[in-house]
């Protein structure tokens, strides 16, 4: 019987070297971001006693819904003159800013609209 040949595999060893991490632009950008959540929920709560004391007051949530857009509108004004500049923060992060806002804006304004609380 013939024997197999052992091949000798030569696997070379990897060496995971990490990247560059600049923590202080990390630190910067994270607590950027954090207040600019801190700002849109701020405007979102605001907006959604705004937008339910409209729609209350006019007898139509239409008009509520106005609000609620205005709202919105206001936000982005925010975060402008809190000196956001478009380089400094990433989409999703804004994306998910105005999802919050929208949510949030939404959940108060429903919630004052019912009869416990108006």
């Amino acid at each position: 019987m013939a024997q197999k040949r052992k091949k000798k595999e030569l696997e070379e060893e990897y060496v995971w070297v990490p990247p560059e991490f600049d923590e202080k632009a990390f630190l910067k950008k994270d607590i950027l971001s954090t207040k600019l959540l801190a700002i849109a929920a701020v405007i979102a709560i605001v907006f959604g006693i705004i937008s339910a004391l409209i729609g209350r007051g006019l007898g139509n949530n239409a008009y509520g819904f106005i609000g609620w857009i205005i709202g919105a509108i206001v936000m982005t004004r925010a975060y402008r003159l809190a000196g956001l500049k478009k380089e400094e923060v990433e989409k999703m992060s804004l994306v998910g800013n105005i999802l919050l806002y929208a949510l949030l804006a939404l959940g108060v304004w429903i919630l004052l609209i019912n009869e416990p609380f108006i």
